[in-house]
């Protein structure tokens, strides 16, 4: 089990570097700059305003199918009867929430289009997550990693061709569909990987089984409801309340879509510590954990503080780079939220060991303090700064969240956890100072780039890794 964990870390983390960063960058950067800042805004604030009920098609099962696999693999997959016709309930549940809230807000004509694309999406994608916690639950391993990234691969194929080699100027309505049809493939890849025996299980579902599983969950489900909530507000604020919002929408997107990108790594990283907290706290193996927690933190806490410097003085550069408009205004709100990435790194540890710890109460309370935070403070600031109120109001809502996790955390160990910041302070300190002059160099804007990411990676290699982290990777009878 551990050799076979090991080696599918490795082969999802590959998988993902080959694949995610060519999506990111070839193709969702590649749509924006065909149809423009405006268009793209459009489908920026509608995905987000879709998502925002994403729970409802979850009910926090999925976090709770992984605390619970962990501690006894084959329970996930007795679920599986319940846990399909509870989904397709949930997906109409979902659907219809949606749609009267869409029609509540006001929205009109072509926002519809994308809501109902969308909304579509959000359900395969909520199945095929499913399958693959069928995958994960039968020890396969390898197919899971494959299926993780067969419906970007997919997207990259299609839409990369229309791109780069079609005659015909893209349409950012296109784009939904493409997502459709990159899931239902998946999908079915997925179900191809599923051996016959768990293929299609047989249904077993009545009202009181989904009760009692929605029972189980619904402290899991507040806390995604809450974290979704403070995600994708700012998107949909930033729409209703800023001066041009969908242009607006549409320069937030071009900053946060660096960050959507290291964020996408850092969940993954997440996703493996989540089971392993799980079952060291079954243990009460407290040493290990500590071990992981600061493994945790020099992997994921210390090269985002190193990002940050870089984006701080470089942040113009990243964002001409890749976009044809709007780059320089772009760039300001680039900065504020590769502050917020920090933060969120900070969550993927600590706010994960209290998860795998059931301190879900305390969590929710973390969660709905800084999404009443953000709210209010984008009430305040998108009406006159746009896009850049709204990734301060990020900045400064998740600030607040992530040291609050910080100081909780220490319950669940009797540890303040911080030894970490031994190692990333002087690498953070020796970064700001070198960047700062490296600024003021007469080297041309992109060499100035090019030369603060290769100090930051050679920080990383000197300070973050050490040679006795494969050992803590695991519980060692798991």
């Amino acid at each position: 089990m551990k050799k076979n964990f090991s080696a599918n870390l490795v082969f999802l983390i590959a998988l993902n570097l080959l694949i995610k960063p060519i999506y990111v960058f070839g193709i969702e950067v590649g749509i924006q700059n065909a149809v423009g800042t405006s268009d793209y805004g459009l489908y920026y604030a509608m995905f987000n305003f879709t998502f925002l009920f994403n729970v409802f098609l979850d009910m926090g099962i999925n976090n709770f199918q992984k605390i619970k696999v962990a501690e006894h693999a084959e329970s996930g997959i007795a679920n599986m009867p319940t846990l399909i016709p509870l989904k397709l309930i949930l997906a109409g549940v979902y659907m219809i929430v949606t749609v009267i809230a869409a029609w509540i807000i006001g929205f009109e004509g072509r926002y519809w289009y994308f809501i109902a694309w969308i909304m579509l999406n959000h359900v395969l994608s909520a199945f095929l997550l499913l399958l693959r916690a069928n995958l994960s639950g039968l020890q396969l391993f390898i197919k899971d990693s494959v299926v993780s990234v067969v419906d970007r691969l997919v997207l990259v194929a299609g839409i990369g061709c229309i791109l780069w080699f079609g005659n015909q100027s893209f349409q950012i309505e296109w784009f939904v569909i493409f997502q459709a049809a990159s899931y239902v493939i998946g999908i079915a890849v997925a179900l191809f990987f599923t051996p016959k025996a768990n293929r299609f299980p047989k249904i077993d579902f009545s009202l009181k089984n989904g009760q009692a599983m929605i029972i189980q969950t619904w402290p899991y489900a507040l806390l995604i409801l809450l974290m979704t909530a403070y995600n994708k507000l700012d998107g949909i604020m930033i729409e209703r309340l800023a001066v041009d919002g969908l242009k607006e929408a549409g320069i937030y997107a071009q900053a946060y879509r660096i960050i959507d990108a290291g964020n996408s790594f850092a969940f993954l990283y997440a996703g493996m510590l989540l089971p392993i907290f799980a079952k060291l706290l079954s243990q009460s193996n407290r040493d290990q954990i500590g071990l992981l927690v600061d493994q945790g933190a020099r992997y994921l806490i210390y090269p985002a503080g190193l990002a940050v410097v870089v984006v701080y003085f470089n942040s113009e550069a990243c964002m001409s780079i890749l976009y044809d408009q709007e780059a320089a205004a772009s760039a300001i709100s680039f900065r504020w939220l590769m502050g917020s990435f920090l933060f969120i790194c900070v969550g993927y540890v600590f706010g994960t060991l209290l998860t795998a710890a059931n301190k879900l109460g305390l969590l929710n309370w973390i969660s709905a303090g800084a999404v009443l935070v953000n709210f209010i403070l984008n009430l305040m600031l998108i009406p006159s700064m746009g896009a850049e109120g709204a990734a301060i109001a990020s900045f400064s809502s998740l600030l607040v969240m992530a040291l609050t996790q910080l100081f909780f955390a220490s319950s669940v160990t009797n540890k303040s956890h911080l030894d970490w910041l031994i190692r990333a302070l002087p690498g953070w300190f020796i970064m700001i100072v070198v960047t700062y002059f490296i600024s003021n160099a007469d080297l041309g804007e992109i060499n100035k780039l090019l030369v603060s990411c290769a100090l930051a990676l050679a920080l990383l290699m000197s300070l973050a890794w050490k040679k006795s982290d494969m050992k803590t990777l695991l519980p060692s009878n798991t």
